[in-house]
């Protein structure tokens, strides 16, 4: 007995002084952390819940905060409106206040005991809404959030493309009789695609990695009755990953939490890849356009 205290560090017991001592034993574990996402019931259960939120939150996410984006860049691209500058600048409000400063600000807002959401609708005569106890309400709250945060974006880059579209083209389509539905629906929106679709895959590939939205407004809870591990109803993939990783209900499990790691890079690497084909698919498009 020397006294020494070892503190275990990369793999080693590495004491103060920089004196290592190795394991007793290494075990080779090879793919089982793959295997049990697929034949544990305890972790496929969980895992493929959460997989499926985390591409459903990812793709609310861009729909509601382009169609919202859309329709307010439609609004700010009309000639006649005035005081264009003074709407521009309140509505890029939410993008100029840093993230995490507006989550926690709306984290307290929907707070269901002394939120001022809650008070609202009390005082109107409707019951309090547990908005981070139940699941579905807990979801709702994540989307509403996240389109705060991200409908300055997509109307920013919304004006751009829009700004960019000939005038010519509106006006032959006037002339040969079309309504407002129609040169947005032939004229507008396909041209906007041409390049918008690589900025919605890459938001989709942000919302599907967007822990500090998770982390600070919900944390992915809640916690959903008699089921065994340390998902919640809002985790996606990557808060997922942190809570196997750095604790939860069977403890820190590394190598798990690498496991659903690589399965994470695997997915952002096709979306990557789809986005690099679109992006030259359309640009070839633009081209003999």
């Amino acid at each position: 007995m020397t006294g020494t205290v070892y503190w275990a560090r990369g793999g080693n017991f590495t004491s103060q002084a920089g004196e290592r001592l190795s394991p007793g034993f290494r075990t080779d574990i090879g793919w089982s952390n793959f295997f049990e996402l697929i034949r544990n019931p305890l972790v496929t259960g969980p895992f493929f819940r959460v997989f499926r939120w985390t591409f459903l939150f990812a793709a609310l996410s861009v729909a509601t905060t382009f169609a919202l984006g859309l329709f307010l860049a439609l609004v700010m691209n009309d000639p006649t409106l005035q005081l264009k500058k003074i709407y521009r600048s309140m509505l890029i409000i939410p993008w100029a206040i840093p993230g995490f400063i507006s989550i926690l600000i709306w984290a307290g807002m929907f707070n269901t005991e002394v939120g001022i959401i809650n008070r609202m609708l009390m005082s109107l005569g409707i019951e309090r809404i547990p908005w981070f106890q139940e699941p579905l309400w807990a979801m709702a709250v994540l989307v509403l959030v996240n389109l705060w945060l991200g409908f300055p974006y997509m109307m920013t880059i919304s004006l751009g493309a829009l700004q960019s579209i000939p005038s010519d083209l509106y006006e032959a389509a006037i002339v040969d009789g079309a309504t407002r539905w129609q040169r947005f629906r032939l004229i507008t929106f396909p041209l906007l695609m041409v390049s918008l679709a690589p900025l919605l895959v890459g938001s989709f590939a942000f919302n599907f990695n967007n822990f500090t939205l998770i982390f600070l407004l919900t944390g992915g809870g809640p916690h959903i009755p008699g089921e065994v591990g340390v998902a919640g109803a809002t985790d996606i993939l990557i808060s997922y990953t942190y809570k196997l990783a750095f604790g939860g209900g069977r403890g820190i499990q590394y190598g798990f939490a690498a496991a659903v790691s690589i399965v994470i890079a695997v997915i952002i690497g096709v979306i990557s890849l789809i986005n690099f084909k679109l992006a030259g698919t359309l640009e070839e498009v633009k081209m003999d356009a």
